[in-house]
């Protein structure tokens, strides 16, 4: 190789070197200090691509989770008040039916239950107005599904989140089928009285057995099976005509799963045989709901799970003519929870009010009360009446909370399991595109400190050609002008 002076090759070839390996050098650095692979688009493009969505999307899914446990503290929140609720009316009942007890409260004791069950009620309204989560009233129907039916005979109960809201003029309800009560009536004198035994079953409830003596009459058998009745806390009507010598057994509810089994000992006396027990069932309502299907139960219509417009909503028909009833308004407010970190991936959940003028409609009764509220206990059959609407409150409560409970175990919290794992899944595949391996880039950085170290010396060496030029040129120099001088 030639030795030159101009253009020192060898040095550029190692400066050039050099600048790599700390190129290399400071890589490993701003990598081993940051803990990341990818600092900057320059590092790995098609990496930081990925990444960068792998991030935007754990983001959305810790906040998908942040909201799914606030939302389930709301809904723990209004079911911890339903219990309250379920509570009160489980009192009101038991008042209700020691107000029914006719034979033993006297009219002061009517009038303390009547002051305790007006407390309960005030209780129940007091829940409904101040439940709260934040500044979000959650049992006043302000974030629930409201609805009013076109007339009286026509009532709204309830609806579910999936419900639509109706246009202005409402949803129209066709009946095709009227409800019926489970109803006994035959002849009987006091012949056929005379050692009659009955023994009277109602549909999953109490059992009665009355004997009337060899000489006792119809009307006295009926009186002995009546109070009976009233005593076991049955819930039939038992009448006797004495000018038409006619009994009469009637369910006081509607509906094909109210019902009674009648067995008597006397072959053609209230039942053709003797000792055969026979089924008296009422009939449920049948009818649609917007022209969408719906199911009955009793005086209930509620629109089947899988309608496009009236899923859930239950209405209440207390009128006595087949054909259109009317229309229900509906209107829904149910609240809107994010709980997915796609836009679609959200719930609605409709908190309905627990007002006692809502709970407890829809049950023919003889006291007229149209819901919880205007119960009273100043009589036994109001006391009875208000058993009944009770009992309907109940109904609605433990569905309310029934659907609460679902949303909390079904949704919320496999929701909240599904987030954590989809979570921890991601960062997984996150840091495997992104972070550093410290142990591969430890041995990297070393491997740049030895070739930056080995670069420099080389640059140091290359260095050198240049001064052996001169120390060559300089011996030459130095030779001539000692040759020159001793010629002289």
């Amino acid at each position: 190789m030639p030795l030159g002076m101009k253009h020192n090759i060898v040095s550029i070839n190692a400066l050039n070197h050099l600048a790599e390996a700390q190129n290399e050098l400071y890589g490993s650095l701003r990598r081993l200090s940051s803990g990341q692979r990818i600092n900057s688009g320059a590092d790995d493009p098609a990496g930081l691509v990925i990444s960068e969505g792998l991030r935007a999307q754990i983001a959305s899914v810790q906040q998908a989770l942040q909201n799914t446990e606030f939302s389930l503290s709301l809904v723990q929140t209004a079911e911890g008040a339903l219990a309250e609720v379920n509570n009160l009316l489980i009192e009101m009942r038991q008042l209700a039916t020691t107000a029914a007890n006719e034979g033993a409260t006297d009219y002061s004791a009517m009038l303390a239950l009547q002051f305790q069950i007006r407390t309960a009620i005030d209780g129940i309204d007091r829940v409904s107005r101040f439940t709260r989560f934040g500044n979000t009233n959650l049992l006043d129907g302000s974030h629930g599904t409201t609805g009013m039916g076109g007339n009286e005979e026509l009532v709204f109960l309830k609806a579910s989140s999936k419900t639509i809201s109706s246009p202005l003029s409402g949803y129209e309800v066709d009946i095709t089928e009227l409800p019926k009560r489970a109803n006994l009536t035959e002849d009987l004198d006091d012949d056929g009285a005379s050692g009659l035994q009955i023994t009277l079953e109602e549909e999953d409830g109490a059992i009665i057995r009355v004997r009337n003596p060899e000489v006792g009459t119809a009307e006295g058998f009926a009186n002995r099976l009546q109070e009976a009745a009233f005593e076991a806390n049955m819930n039939l009507d038992i009448l006797f005509d004495v000018d038409e010598e006619e009994l009469t057994i009637e369910h006081r509810e509607y509906g094909l799963a109210k019902g009674f089994t009648v067995t008597g000992n006397k072959d053609g006396v209230i039942v053709e045989d003797a000792f055969e027990p026979k089924l008296f069932l009422g009939r449920d309502i049948e009818g649609t709901i917007n022209d969408e299907p719906a199911e009955g139960d009793g005086l209930v219509l509620t629109g089947d799970l899988n309608n496009e417009n009236t899923s859930g909503l239950s209405v209440a028909f207390l009128g006595n003519d087949t054909g259109n009833a009317g229309s229900v308004t509906v209107a829904q407010n149910a609240l809107k929870f994010q709980i997915g970190p796609s836009a679609d991936e959200n719930i609605l959940i409709a908190l309905n009010s627990t007002h006692s003028t809502v709970l407890g409609r829809g049950v023919d009764n003889k006291s007229g009360f149209d819901n919880l509220s205007q119960i009273r206990l100043t009589s036994a059959q109001e006391a009875i009446d208000a058993i009944r609407l009770v009992d309907e409150a109940l109904d609605q409560l433990l569905s309310m909370r029934s659907q609460l409970g679902s949303v909390q175990k079904h949704t919320l919290e496999t929701n909240i399991s599904v987030l954590q794992s989809t979570a921890e899944n991601l960062t997984a595949a996150e840091s495997s595109v992104r972070d550093t391996d410290m142990a591969m880039e430890m041995v990297n950085f070393t491997k740049n400190q030895i070739i930056t170290e080995s670069a420099a010396a080389a640059v140091a060496q290359a260095n050198q050609t240049a001064a052996r030029v001169l120390r060559i040129l300089f011996n030459n120099n130095a030779s001539y002008y000692w040759s020159s001088s001793t010629n002289h």
